[in-house]
């Protein structure tokens, strides 16, 4: 029964921006029955893709990992509230991601304003600490580059940042991409060659 569903699970997965519903209506029924085969099998296609598209949110690969870890604890967690009305697996579990990294900038964020204020109250007679150690020198203009590019797709369109992260962070396909934000193929299309004329005005 277990490599019936494997083989069943791969099959679905194989392709998983695939237009017919009753392929995902499948995945999340095994999903669903905690098929260990379907689970495995999603975690094997989508971790790296989830690792990217944190990697392009977050600056901080240990991040990155924690949240796509994250992701599948809170898929399997939550499972049982996902119900099939013609939204993809695949969507859900970028959803879920989604808001598993804005949880951790506000978490950073939090933490920023708390270093802050640690700060400031060492300078009464104490050595100050700091919190964000100055970069070595060897990383500086990586450190750089990755501003600028932080900065570059802050100035994008919400759609806009979602269409490059999905594709050339994760890695999905047009069809997957439209998937997930809810657009068809030729809209993800005209999103991303928005996206990539607008970054390449802010980073010249």
């Amino acid at each position: 029964m277990a490599a019936q569903n494997r083989e069943s699970a791969q099959r679905l997965l194989v392709s998983p921006a695939r237009e017919e519903t009753a392929g995902d209506e499948q995945l999340a029924r095994l999903l669903k029955e905690r098929s260990l085969a379907a689970w495995e099998t999603l975690f094997e296609r989508q971790f790296d893709r989830l690792y990217r598209y944190a990697l392009g949110r977050l600056a901080s690969r240990d991040e990155a990992e924690d949240v796509a870890s994250a992701t599948f604890d809170r898929a399997l967690a939550t499972i049982d509230g996902y119900a099939y009305r013609g939204r993809p697996v695949l969507a859900w579990l970028y959803g879920i991601a989604g808001n598993i990294v804005k949880e951790t900038l506000r978490n950073k964020a939090r933490e920023r304003r708390i270093g802050l204020v640690t700060v400031t109250l060492n300078r009464n007679g104490h050595q100050p600490v700091d919190p964000h150690p100055v970069t070595p020198a060897d990383e500086a203009t990586a450190l750089a580059a990755r501003m600028d590019l932080n900065n570059a797709m802050r100035r994008l369109t919400q759609s806009q940042r979602e269409v490059v992260l999905l594709r050339y962070f994760a890695g999905l396909s047009a069809v997957e991409t439209g998937q997930i934000i809810g657009r068809p193929e030729t809209a993800v299309y005209a999103l991303q060659a928005r996206a990539l004329a607008a970054l390449r005005r802010h980073l010249i």
